[in-house]
């Protein structure tokens, strides 16, 4: 049951935030304040599970804030669509080939100027409205470190970071966990009737206008062109906007 891979994901992303918790204390100059809304002026990539975890926080809302905040996320949708991210789609390549289209999306999605749609309507709160639920790369920004960029992901207001980069986690802190989560989650919703080797982007909008338990992924994977169950080491990116 999906439930039981969301209890499991919801266990790791307390592992996150004690880990983010030990950095905090190890390194007090991070300079992540309540109600810092920097890095939520940004739209970034979704993974299957994060998107459904998400979801089902978006259902918790007040129906009026739910309304307010889906309004908002179809706007920014168009602006997403304009672009084609489909263009990232990708069908029978190796695994760095489509671990790549991550970045590459994040990429393409940080070049379209706008805040996350999460954001209480006008950020007159200056607060996540999902917080509870947020995704992974949320509850790390600020306190991870990319040692192949040499950069702390997701702030600017650093002047130490030769001593601070130590103390932070890596940029990549359970993420195979979390990725290993993801298969399972698909793999479930759809039966298991799909190649293993898919990888699903979305964006922090598609939560809003979806409801993740309630839709037809076997026809979704089936209209995107993935193959069916399969033996082999391809991959294949589906993008969902």
């Amino acid at each position: 049951m999906p439930i039981n891979i969301l209890q499991k994901y919801a266990k790791l992303l307390e592992q996150l935030d004690e880990k983010y918790a030990s950095v905090y204390s190890a390194a007090p100059e991070i300079p992540c304040k309540n109600k810092c809304v920097e890095c939520c002026k940004q739209l970034f990539p979704l993974s299957f599970i994060e998107a459904y975890h998400i979801s089902e926080g978006v259902k918790k809302l007040d129906r009026s804030l739910r309304r307010k905040l889906k309004i908002k996320a179809e706007k920014i949708n168009e602006k997403i669509l304009a672009k084609n991210p489909f263009q990232f789609e990708k069908s029978g390549v190796d695994k760095r080939t489509a671990l790549n289209t991550h970045a590459e999306f994040a990429n393409f999605l940080h070049e379209i100027e706008c805040d996350c749609p999460a954001l209480f309507p006008e950020n007159r709160v200056g607060a996540c409205s999902i917080y509870e639920f947020r995704n992974h790369d949320c509850r790390s920004m600020g306190a991870s470190f990319d040692s192949s960029s040499n950069e702390i992901i997701g702030c600017f207001r650093f002047n130490s970071l030769k001593f601070l980069a130590p103390r932070l986690m890596p940029f990549n802190f359970l993420y195979p966990e979390k990725m290993t989560l993801d298969a399972a989650l698909i793999a479930e919703v759809t039966a298991n009737s799909f190649s293993p080797n898919i990888l699903y982007y979305t964006t922090i909008c598609t939560p809003f206008l979806k409801d993740y338990a309630e839709h037809d992924w076997i026809k979704f994977f089936v209209e995107k062109g993935t193959p069916k169950k399969e033996k082999n080491d391809k991959y294949y990116v589906v993008i969902d906007v």
